[in-house]
């Protein structure tokens, strides 16, 4: 993607929008991936994902586009494409062309996110986006969401979670971390005990995390109360890539006041620990062939995951 950090755009699905900022009928321009795409919502509710260029004379249908039904009309001549891209209507022709034909791409909706697949070469999807049984259910807060573009590549910053030395030196913990790693196809999952230490003495808690191919993660965290943290990784560019954090807290015991008290600064450690990788990623330099000692984590094992994400050789 870049000399500092030459690993390919992965493959994969890719958060383009959350559900709740695309509302039925309405049409958005995103960029992600080194492209734009149009990103629309049929009337019927169903989310699309298309490229943005009409193939008459290329009008960008996300300025001035607008949705009929569940087909989406070029704001220049008026073609209507349906869904599938297909062009269904020429106000003014007895004939439409057959190459008429927006790219359309894969598209799913879980967990409050439109989620698309991309792969460089068309391929169809290879797995499913997890649905997330607990998500937005009775007892737990409404999720609070935390952006951020980092320029870095997804590999990188996915090597943090098995790199346990860094949480003492860099973020400050007491000890380091002992955590177990699987890997298990497009799946990949970490453990770790956890002590927290209260006013009323020390609380045995836990961190289960599962990635879903590189893309999609969910983190539960157990002890004080209890944490779900949805996050999705989206490369914007050859550069930069996008990382959302959708936290939600079960609610302790009917007290929303000790359960915000809870999510304000268990998201504030969050944040500042990732504030802190932040430097960190957008500075240093991938290096194929890294001097590891026996402390460091299964960092080999993590690259191997991530390069059956990548249609071309890393």
């Amino acid at each position: 993607m870049s000399e500092r950090i030459p690993l390919p755009m992965p493959f994969g699905w890719f958060r383009m929008s959350e559900s709740k900022d695309l509302a039925a009928g309405e049409v958005k321009t995103v960029q992600y991936l080194g492209k734009e795409f149009v990103v629309y919502r049929g009337e019927d509710g169903q989310a699309h994902v298309i490229d943005p260029y009409c193939p008459h004379l290329g009008a960008h249908l996300g300025h001035g586009g607008t949705v009929e039904g569940d087909d989406i009309r070029c704001p220049f001549h008026h073609w209507k494409f349906d869904g599938s891209g297909q062009c269904v209507e020429v106000p003014y022709a007895k004939r439409i062309p057959a190459k008429a034909q927006l790219n359309t791409y894969p598209t799913c909706e879980k967990n409050g996110i439109v989620f698309m697949w991309h792969h460089p070469h068309g391929e169809v999807p290879k797995w499913e986006v997890p649905e997330v049984a607990d998500w937005c259910s009775d007892g737990w807060m409404e999720p609070i969401y935390h952006t951020a573009r980092v320029r870095s590549h997804p590999q990188e910053m996915a090597e943090n979670v098995v790199d346990s030395p860094h949480f003492h030196f860099v973020h400050g913990t007491p000890d380091i971390p002992e955590k177990t790693f699987t890997f298990d196809g497009h799946i990949m999952r970490a453990f770790q005990g956890l002590t927290f230490t209260t006013g009323k003495g020390e609380v045995q808690g836990s961190v289960d995390i599962e990635s879903h191919g590189g893309s999609v993660g969910i983190t539960r965290f157990q002890g004080i109360g209890e944490t779900l943290i949805i996050v999705t990784g989206t490369p914007v560019d050859a550069d930069y890539h996008e990382t959302v954090m959708r936290f939600s807290f079960k609610i302790m015991d009917d007290n929303i006041k000790a359960t915000q008290r809870l999510a304000d600064a268990f998201i504030g450690e969050v944040t500042r620990q990732h504030g802190q990788d932040v430097p960190i990623w957008e500075h240093k330099k991938f290096h194929e062939n890294p001097v590891l000692c026996d402390g460091d984590g299964p960092i080999h094992q993590i690259r191997k995951y991530y390069q059956q994400f990548y249609a071309e050789s890393a």
